[in-house]
């Protein structure tokens, strides 16, 4: 539905109760006006998802207040979610006038949304009374849940209580998030039942009166999980190696090399995943270097880092000597790549003869806007035993495999290749007329240039079944398919901390990753 600009023909407006608006790359950058707010008095359930333009989910701007009559805008809206809109920065705009809006909302999910800053302001906070879950995952720059509005005259906030009947919290991958709320401002934790808090390197702790309420009333709290706390933290929280071997880099802004020799080599031969994050001046990722003293490393996920430009720079030719092979990271099995704007090479100065990505078996690489190609004729045949391959959301990749020189012949078969929302891709390659994958299994969605694309095959079959679709998990969406899942961290304990700062205490069972 690339084509599509608008989609609200009045005579429908006041029947439609649920909705759900998917793939339209075009649409407004105001999801619902204020025009088309007040015709949905009906409408209770809606989705919205890969809309590239929104940047606005309900603008309140040029709705009316009449006197003891206000207007009541979405009063039927219960179920929210909003998926990888990647340049929305409000879901609610311009209620200045503090018009009741959404007062029936009961749930609330948003991923995927990289330009959004934080959910709701206070005053729309405060309106959303029945609001019982929330959900966020992978927003790069959200630093808080409740935003804090200028007062209005004399108005002085203190103490204010949100979301009294909220039982479920959940906040996954949001590294620059700092608090939930201001402080004058305070959640309620009588029906909490379950909390999850998923690398948020940035949260120190959560609101005092919750933490109270869940140490008052622990045997009511089914479950509460906190990854990426209790760890070894090195130089100022840049650093945390888990004694289960999995080191975060988080924050780094040092020349690779610099940061590289700040750690131990000991901790090195520990490290079975490494995750770097939010490192916004870093050019690289990998030197060779640091290749060789990464012996034991199974997966590396590189995310959120403005000005990487490239992930392994191997200049000094390491990985190509057989006889220096057991010394070299020929273990690493799974690479992911996420929300990397101006990376341009995967791979630098790779021989043909390393051995170093032997074993690589699963490569994810999403919105890397700056990405032309995936690999060389000559790495793609290095990664012999390269099973899945899955490209989304890059704007800029225009082949998959790309050619270095005329000798160079692709070779490679991989088992399952996934291309989702490739709006540059013309062909797998190296040449133009190369569109045929080379693997037993495909799925190609979105890529209109691409001739293998199956969006008009499916278009027709493709029913929404609104008793479920509308029943998203974010544990299936973001944590099921991440780091952690294919290490076993299933430990229990009786006390949690992260930093510091102890939240929880006695009974009260907490996941975390060592």
């Amino acid at each position: 539905m690339d084509n599509v600009i608008e989609i609200w023909p009045r005579e429908l407006q006041p029947k439609v109760r649920y909705m759900i608006i998917w793939q339209c790359r075009k649409l407004s950058n105001i999801l619902f006006p204020s025009n088309v707010i007040k015709g949905m008095q009906s409408l209770e359930r809606l989705m919205v998802g890969w809309c590239q333009s929104v940047e606005v989910a309900f603008d309140h701007e040029g709705i009316i207040v009449r006197e003891g009559n206000p207007d009541i805008v979405l009063p039927s809206l219960t179920k929210l979610v909003l998926r990888y809109l990647p340049k929305l920065t409000h879901v609610w705009k311009n209620n200045l006038l503090r018009i009741p809006s959404s007062q029936n909302l009961t749930s609330l999910t948003v991923v995927g949304c990289s330009s959004l800053r934080y959910m709701f302001s206070s005053s729309q906070a405060k309106l959303l009374v029945k609001l019982q879950e929330i959900a966020v995952a992978e927003c790069g720059v959200l630093e808080a849940i409740v935003n804090e509005e200028p007062k209005v005259d004399d108005e002085v906030a203190t103490n204010i209580i949100m979301f009294p009947q909220l039982n479920s919290l959940k906040l996954y991958h949001l590294p620059n998030i700092k608090s939930l709320c201001p402080q004058a401002y305070t959640f309620e934790g009588s029906f909490i039942e379950e909390i999850k808090v998923i690398n948020c390197p940035n949260m120190r702790a959560l609101p005092s009166a919750l933490q109270c309420m869940l140490e008052l009333q622990e045997s009511n709290v089914r479950e509460v999980e906190f990854f990426n706390s209790a760890q070894h933290h090195l130089l100022d929280r840049k650093f945390s190696l888990s004694t289960r071997g999995i080191l975060n880099v988080t924050g780094i802004d040092e020349p690779t090399e610099k940061w590289h020799n700040q750690l131990e080599v000991g901790c090195l031969d520990k490290v079975r995943f490494m995750r770097v994050q939010c490192c916004g001046k870093l050019l690289s990722v990998v030197s060779s270097k640091l290749m060789q003293r990464l012996h034991n490393i199974q997966g590396l996920k590189v995310w959120w880092c403005d000005s990487l430009e490239m992930i392994f720079d191997l200049q000094e030719g390491v990985c190509a000597d057989v006889a220096e092979k057991e010394t070299l990271i020929t273990q690493l099995s799974t690479l992911t790549l996420k929300y990397l704007p101006k990376l341009t090479h995967i791979w630098k100065n790779i021989s043909q003869q390393t051995h170093c990505f032997e074993n690589l078996s699963s490569l994810g690489v999403q919105h890397c806007d700056n990405l032309r190609y995936i690999f060389t004729i000559s790495m793609a045949n290095v990664l012999v035993n390269l099973q899945n391959l899955t490209v989304e959301h890059c704007e800029k990749v225009e082949k998959i495999v790309t050619r270095e020189n005329e000798e160079e012949i692709f070779s490679q078969e991989i088992d399952y290749v996934y291309l989702l929302n490739l709006p540059s891709l013309v062909c797998f390659g190296p040449d133009v007329n190369n569109t045929e994958i080379p693997a037993r299994r495909t799925d190609v969605r979105l890529c209109p240039k691409f001739s293998g694309n199956e969006d008009e095959i499916d278009s027709e079959e493709r029913v929404f079944d609104f008793d479920t679709d509308f029943d998203i998990d974010v544990d299936e969406l973001v944590v099921d398919d991440d780091d952690f899942a294919e290490y076993n961290f299933d430990e229990r304990c009786q006390v949690l901390t992260i930093a510091d700062y102890q939240l929880f205490r006695g009974k009260v069972y907490a996941y975390i990753s060592y």
